[in-house]
């Protein structure tokens, strides 16, 4: 009798489960999707043969033959990588992450406050599994198996098939199985570029190799920053480049130095400045009290309180008569005389004289804006790439040229001028737009409608 019910008991569960193993559908190869008419059920798209499916708002995965691999249980699933997902519940509203493989199985246990998703899980290369809690890392392989211990502050990426780990203040390298390979005795350590990483040793930075051995010395005062062979650092409170074996390229002696910016590089010597090249030789001598980053082939500089510019020679080219000087752009830059504004051109000639308070932007269809105080604020016009000004200063704003006109305003009233300088177009309108194709948007007062570029209204 025992037996006869124990046979009704398990074919009574063994066909529930198979009647739950499956969900009638098909799947589209296209689209990537699996279509049902179970309305109960919502499919999201796969990824590689496996799709979370949502019922009674919980979540599941199935494959592409419809098979349920999971059953619906977690408040979230995420996407497959490397056979592992990760999943979430909510323990009275506060999420648990854990991992489950292509089974179904938990391989890791949903009792993490966090875990890496997808898309980190992509970032840091490795088939570790990174899980935390309270701010303390631990690492699981992708059979379950516990491989470093929940003490960690901080578990980096992979690079060069090694991760920094933090404990304790410390810093280490662990390898793709989770050992330290290189101890943690480092107060901090990057990542891994080709064979070398700098680490930092009691204010001290130097560089290792994968197997943590020195390959320059734990000595300089900052990071050892690398533009192609040259490493940027301080000794002795003085800036130099040393190659990636530590043998000096440039001396210590320097106060200051730049980036490099079209192969130079600015350098600062007993408080004046000048530049090097990427070999480290001095190809513009310290004598500038400023310097800026060179521009296609061009620097502004200063020497006293008055600035101009030079090329990448030294040759002066902009004379030092001005104020103030800008970077070039599209051949030209700003220059400042007797507190005005005005522009050179590339080979230092003035090209506008510094008549203006105010010049805006760059040149636009062959047109500026610039501006001149008047009795009472700026007023606006255009000048010409020669300098001239077709537009007098006579508006109280303006816009720039667009389809050979630009919008210029009077009072509360727009208008447009044509590039002679003439006012094609009264300032009359509330709000007008740019011409594009010979047309342009306007307001008069509560109606709007559009202008041609002699100012009639089109149907």
């Amino acid at each position: 009798m025992i037996n006869k019910f124990c046979l009704l008991l398990y074919l009574f569960f063994a066909y529930n489960a198979s009647a739950q193993s499956r969900i009638d559908g098909t799947y589209n190869t296209q689209t990537k999707t699996f279509e049902t008419e179970d309305k109960t059920i919502r499919i999201k798209n796969f990824r590689d043969a496996f799709a979370p499916y949502e019922k009674n708002n919980k979540y599941g995965v199935i494959d592409t033959s419809g098979n349920i691999i999971c059953e619906p249980k977690y408040e979230e699933v995420g996407p497959f990588l490397d056979e592992v997902a990760r999943v979430m519940i909510l323990d009275e509203w506060k999420p648990l992450y854990g991992f489950i493989d292509t089974k179904g199985k938990e391989i890791v246990p949903t009792k993490f406050e966090d875990a890496d998703d997808f898309y980190y899980r992509s970032f840091r290369f490795s088939d570790l599994l990174v899980v935390g809690n309270a701010n303390k890392y631990a690492c699981y392989d992708k059979t379950g198996k516990l491989v470093l211990p929940m003490e960690y502050s901080n578990i980096g990426n992979y690079s060069n098939k090694l991760a920094t780990v933090l404990r304790d203040g410390k810093w280490g390298y662990i390898n793709k199985k989770g050992e330290i390979t290189i101890p943690l005795m480092y107060d901090f350590a990057k990542d891994f570029a080709g064979n070398s990483a700098g680490v930092k040793k009691a204010d001290k930075w130097g560089v290792i190799d994968t197997l943590g051995n020195e390959i320059i010395p734990i000595r300089y005062e900052t990071d050892i920053i690398y533009t192609g062979g040259m490493g940027l650092t301080r000794l002795g409170g003085k800036y130099g480049f040393i190659d990636k074996t530590g043998k000096i390229i440039l001396p210590f002696i320097y106060d200051g130095i730049g980036f490099f910016k079209e192969d130079l590089a600015r350098v600062t010597l007993n408080g004046k400045q000048g530049y090097i090249n990427v070999r480290g030789e001095i190809i513009i001598p310290c004598e500038f009290d400023w310097a800026g980053n060179f521009t296609n082939g061009l620097v502004s500089v200063k020497k006293g309180t008055l600035w101009g510019h030079i090329n990448k020679h030294g040759n002066i080219i902009t004379p030092f008569e001005y104020e103030s000087t800008g970077d070039f752009y599209n051949g030209y830059s700003s220059v400042k005389k007797n507190g005005k504004f005005g522009k050179v051109d590339s080979t230092g000639r003035l090209i506008v004289p510094c008549d203006y308070d105010g010049i805006e932007g760059y040149y636009i269809e062959g047109f500026m804006i610039v501006s001149k105080k008047g009795d009472i604020g700026r007023k606006k016009g255009f000048i010409n790439r020669l300098g001239k000004e077709v537009v007098p200063c006579v508006y109280d704003d303006a816009k720039s040229f667009s389809d050979g006109l630009a919008a210029v305003k009077k009072g509360i009233a727009w208008g447009f001028v044509n590039n002679e300088g003439k006012e094609v177009i009264p300032c009359i309108y509330n709000e007008v737009g740019k011409f594009i194709n010979g047309k342009t948007n306007v307001r008069l007062k509560n109606e709007s409608f559009e202008l041609d570029k002699e100012g009639n209204i089109l149907k």
